[in-house]
């Protein structure tokens, strides 16, 4: 009788660890099944359909979890959602192991230039010069080697020739834009004191003109509030 709860007990745990197993077996395949539809969806150039299929990807994401944010904010790339896809690419930045941040800082600083590159056509040089500087430093922060990019060429060309870009865009933003000038029916503060001090003095001035002795004027201390 005394053996009955620890067989018991040895019984109930091997169930619980494989009900935890089961569990995360099922999470890790919602999460693939879910990618491979998104990846579907993109090669049917159905990139609002891969941008759904991914979130949810991510609803179920426990390995590589920067994949589907990745691959959502290429999504979002293609349909001009620039500043979300740059969002979706600081996320997966912030999850990608070392040797993928070239690839995912390329695709980061890519949508934030594109995203400057609508602001500077709608004439906001001031907010695309803040991302073409945010894409610099996108690009500072990170290092790519010669390996082959999916574009041609080498990660490392990749990226000297998105710097370059990037800091020629900047130039010629901070070359045609001029800070607006103050008004000149702005309010003056220092001036307005001024000159109310001025007329201070000369009421003051009239004041003592007008008692001609010790009798102060209203106010109180011969001296008019203002």
């Amino acid at each position: 009788m005394r053996r009955t709860p620890r067989r018991l007990h040895w019984l109930v745990l091997p169930s619980a660890v494989a009900l935890v197993l089961v569990l995360a077996a099922s999470t890790l395949v919602l999460q693939l099944v879910f990618l491979a539809a998104g990846n579907s969806a993109w090669q049917e150039r159905d990139s609002a359909g891969a941008e759904r299929h991914y979130s949810r990807s991510m609803d179920f994401s426990v390995l590589n979890r920067w994949i589907p944010v990745h691959n959502r904010g290429v999504a979002r790339f293609e349909q001009s959602s620039w500043d979300a896809a740059a969002e979706d690419f600081q996320e997966a930045a912030s999850l990608a192991p070392e040797e993928r941040q070239c690839t995912v800082r390329l695709n980061w600083s890519l949508a934030l230039e594109s995203g400057a590159d609508a602001r500077r056509d709608a004439d906001d040089i001031p907010g695309a010069l803040v991302r073409y500087t945010q894409a610099e430093v996108v690009l500072a922060e990170t290092t790519c080697s010669d390996e082959p990019a999916p574009g041609g060429g080498t990660l490392s060309d990749a990226w000297d020739e998105a710097r370059q870009r990037v800091e020629s865009k900047k130039t010629e933003g901070n070359a045609t834009w001029t800070p607006p000038e103050e008004s000149s029916d702005a309010t003056d503060p220092a001036g307005e004191l001024d000159e109310r001090a001025r007329q201070a003095q000369e009421e003051r001035q009239r004041a003592e003109e007008q008692r001609g002795g010790d009798t102060p004027v209203e106010g109180g201390s011969g001296e008019r509030n203002w």
